[in-house]
């Protein structure tokens, strides 16, 4: 069902530059399990961090004053010693309790996106007058991150578009700029199960993008689940090939750490991964090859497609 619903994203157009070629340590392909705590600089030299804030960091029942003090005094540091952040701010609770008071009053769907769009805005808007050299705005236009960050200023977005969440935003920007997305949540990263629900459940340290959608699709058909991530975010990262790390937002000393190449504690997710979780051994996972079905005579309406597609390669449908 989600194989053909998301085939576009299924693309090898991974072009990438010096500057943001991701490089493999050659301990990361031995069959030999490695104990120690990974770090950033295993994965890659970017100096260009796509953070996704989680609307949970900074909202409880209402705008949370010392989380929010604490994540941007990390951010602030991490600023100063040249890192070149870009924040995407989610919604949170306060979102969703506007989206399903608009429910209750009558609004469409279509509404009820434009209005959580305006709640992780004003989000973002508070987030960026603790950050140091927030760019005045809050962007929503990807194109002008370049400009902004040129200017030595860090570009804050909130949501951008209806049907689209703030984390497929941080990583279109990821693609975009060929940098790192981070993913700051009120986890430590990814787990083999809904820590909340099942207290046996192990986290991740290393995942394919295989396996995080196999793990995905399969949690979405679930009633009542609470994804760490969105399935359009999650193919956007797979076709850009680049890393993404899933870390808790409120351990601000582990999220400098791992972006100054530290030891850390959470998740990191990349095309070809040594899939390792707490206590068992590293499993090297490739993307799977899939067949090529059998040649079928094209209607006209299909011939035009295919070219399209052709010239469209990295076209979304959503």
């Amino acid at each position: 069902m989600f194989e053909g619903m998301f085939e576009i994203f299924n693309n090898d157009n991974k072009k990438k530059d010096e500057e943001t070629e991701i490089s493999y340590p050659e301990s990361l392909s031995s069959s030999e399990p490695d104990s120690s705590p990974p770090t950033y600089s295993n994965y890659s030299s970017s100096k260009i961090f796509v953070i996704s804030v989680g609307g949970s960091i900074l909202i409880k029942n209402k705008p949370d004053k010392d989380a929010i003090s604490a994540i941007s005094s990390c951010l602030n540091d991490l600023i100063r010693q040249g890192y070149k952040l870009v924040l995407v701010v989610g919604g949170g609770k306060i979102a969703r309790d506007y989206v399903n008071t608009a429910k209750d009053l009558g609004a469409n769907n279509f509404e009820l996106d434009e209005l959580g769009i305006r709640v992780t805005r004003a989000n973002a808007f508070l987030l960026s007058m603790a950050i140091d050299n927030a760019y005045p705005q809050i962007i929503t236009n990807i194109k002008e991150t370049d400009d902004v960050l040129a200017k030595g200023k860090t570009p804050i977005f909130g949501g951008l578009m209806p049907g689209f969440t703030t984390d497929a935003v941080g990583a279109l920007l990821a693609e975009y700029l060929g940098g790192t997305f981070i993913n700051l949540s009120n986890v430590d990263g990814i787990y083999t199960a809904d820590p909340a629900a099942h207290p046996t459940a192990r986290m991740y340290h290393e995942i394919s993008y295989d396996k995080l959608l196999q793990l995905l699709t399969s949690n979405a058909m679930k009633p009542g689940q609470n994804l760490i991530l969105d399935l359009p975010a999650a193919m956007v990262l797979k076709r850009s090939g680049l890393s993404a790390f899933f870390l808790n937002g409120h351990d601000t000393e582990n999220i400098k750490s791992a972006i100054q190449g530290g030891s850390f504690k959470g998740t990191v997710v990349r095309p070809e991964a040594v899939e390792a979780i707490d206590g068992d051994e590293p499993v090297v996972s490739k993307p799977k090859r899939k067949k090529k079905p059998a040649a079928k005579k094209k209607s006209a309406r299909r011939v035009i497609d295919d070219e399209y597609e052709e010239l469209n390669p990295d076209h979304i449908r959503f």
